[in-house]
């Protein structure tokens, strides 16, 4: 049965086919079915940020496409998100909250520094997430391979909206499971020093955007994208030590990853950015992906 409004009388109506570019799919002719709307994204909270090499630097170039260059022992990213973002709800102007609705989710990543010409970012090869929604945009809007998972983080002060001081010597601890397997886990232990960012540059985050046909095998849009932060309003790093384990698990390969040296390892605390519009960098139109 068709989705109705308890009250019609006092619930806004849509006008048509009135739909934000960009802001999911399917489009209906009321749009009332998008499952998040146009950017800009806010999102607030927190993050694990480790960097590491691998045990086998080799490794790490079966796990990017061709389309992209890396160093032969590329400093590897892993993270695991603790956040809040206001990205739910209808795409018509008329139809959103007056205050924003602050939707909590966790995400881990482990991304590869690449460059593509002039363009230098992190292409997060391995991307899971606990928000359908999150897991919706990410997948449908801006080519990143996120799965769900289920992610925990124990140890962080305070919350996600108000962030507590952390004391030299706090440990937090993060891991990721699928299935019941422990596919990524991290800990990191605060030394108590910190560097407050105001603004500071925003990443960016390249991916593969592949959709694929509805009438046979391959892709309808094959394209190289660039997406990330419009920008970082502030964020305090704050330094530790950490350690970061990979597990063996169905449809999984992380296990592969495994960490020859933490390079580096921060709590992002206070993380205030916005998840604007990228950019096309190529179009993959070739065999590769059935386009050509």
């Amino acid at each position: 049965m068709p989705d109705r409004d308890p009250d019609p009388a006092a619930a806004p109506r849509s006008a048509g086919r009135h739909i934000a570019p960009g802001s999911g799919t399917p489009y209906t002719a009321s749009g009332r079915s998008i499952g998040y709307r146009p950017p800009p994204w806010r999102m607030r909270g927190r993050a694990l940020a480790l960097q590491f090499r691998l045990a086998d630097p080799d490794e790490a170039h079966r796990h990017i496409p061709p389309w992209v260059e890396m160093d032969a022992d590329p400093i590897v990213r892993a993270r695991f998100w603790d956040l809040e973002h206001d990205a739910g709800g209808p795409a018509a102007d008329e139809d959103r909250p007056a205050d924003a609705v602050w939707t909590p989710i966790r995400e881990a990543v482990v991304a590869f520094p690449v460059r593509y010409g002039a363009v230098s970012g992190d292409l997060p090869t391995y991307m899971y997430a606990d928000d359908p929604i999150y897991i919706a945009m990410g997948r449908e809007l801006m080519g990143w391979p996120v799965r769900g998972a289920a992610i925990e983080i124990e140890g962080a002060p305070g919350s996600v909206a108000q962030p507590g001081t952390p004391a030299a010597g706090t440990t937090i601890r993060a891991r990721m499971l699928r299935g019941g397997h422990e596919v990524m886990a991290a800990t990191l232990t605060l030394t108590g020093e910190v560097v407050r960012d105001h603004r500071p540059p925003p990443p960016r985050w390249l991916a593969e955007k592949v959709i694929g046909r509805v009438d046979g095998p391959g892709a309808a849009i094959a394209q190289l994208v660039a997406t990330g932060p419009a920008w970082i309003e502030r964020r305090d790093r704050w330094a530790g030590t950490g350690t970061l384990a990979f597990g063996a698990a169905p449809a999984d390969e992380l296990i592969a990853l495994a960490p020859r040296e933490i390079v580096s390892a921060e709590l992002w605390s206070d993380l205030d950015l916005a998840i604007g519009w990228g950019e096309v960098l190529a179009d993959l139109d070739d065999e590769v992906h059935g386009t050509g």
